[in-house]
């Protein structure tokens, strides 16, 4: 019996070209979505003096605006991994759920280009334009607004995103199941966190998707026999 040699198939350089720019955006919007969030941190629970104390250390006015320049970067690169993924000819068999992520994919880049805006607003004023700080109550409400965006509003959408792109994946076989299970896994527990209110806390859970995301999405040759 003759065993027919293994022979690795070279892929379309367009095709490889965009696959690992999608796994580059991917690891980048992991460390982009960290940075956004370790990079300012207001005090919970502050007395008025402490926010007003806070709020008035330049410092942290500037951190919130490298903040808000993250958020903005965070936004650019999911929108890449998510055409990207979305362009991939498996996932059209599927187009009620193509169309579903799609969409909460739009709406977690939309959320995220809001919370730059909130994050950098009060070091944009003070700094930047040269108007006083703002009242403690203001201060309050732009830090409550800037918590709720992120932990309400992008979280959400980029639960539910994640979750119905892993689901996607697995019907369609767009990418390696693991990544889907994985996917499914951090999504559901993302949706149900920010249901809980807790949805800010779950950050960790698209770092982690998303350097699986980007482990199952670089190309690969072929195995043809």
């Amino acid at each position: 019996m003759t065993v027919s040699p293994t022979v690795q198939e070279p892929i379309d350089q367009r095709t490889a070209t965009a696959a690992w720019v999608a796994a580059g955006a991917a690891v980048l919007f992991g460390i982009a979505m960290f940075l956004t969030v370790a990079s300012v941190n207001v005090p919970h629970d502050a007395s008025d003096t402490e926010l007003l104390d806070w709020w008035q250390q330049s410092g942290n006015r500037r951190s919130g605006m490298f903040s808000g320049l993250l958020a903005m970067s965070a936004a650019a690169l999911f929108a890449v991994v998510a055409n990207h993924v979305h362009r991939l000819a498996a996932t059209r068999t599927s187009p009620s759920w193509r169309a579903f992520a799609r969409s909460m994919g739009a709406a977690f880049t939309a959320a995220m280009v809001v919370t730059a805006a909130t994050r950098s607003a009060v070091g944009h004023l003070v700094d930047v334009m040269g108007e006083p700080l703002p009242s403690v109550d203001v201060l309050r409400f732009a830090t409550a607004l800037n918590y709720q965006v992120l932990g309400l509003s992008a979280m959400g959408a980029l639960g539910l995103a994640v979750l119905t792109t892993s689901v996607l994946a697995l019907r369609t076989s767009a990418f390696a199941r693991w990544a889907g299970w994985v996917g499914v896994g951090c999504g559901t527990l993302m949706t149900g966190a920010v249901a809980a209110g807790y949805g800010g806390f779950t950050v960790p859970l698209a770092i982690l998707w998303s350097f699986c995301l980007a482990a199952a999405t670089r190309p690969r040759r072929r195995v043809a026999r």
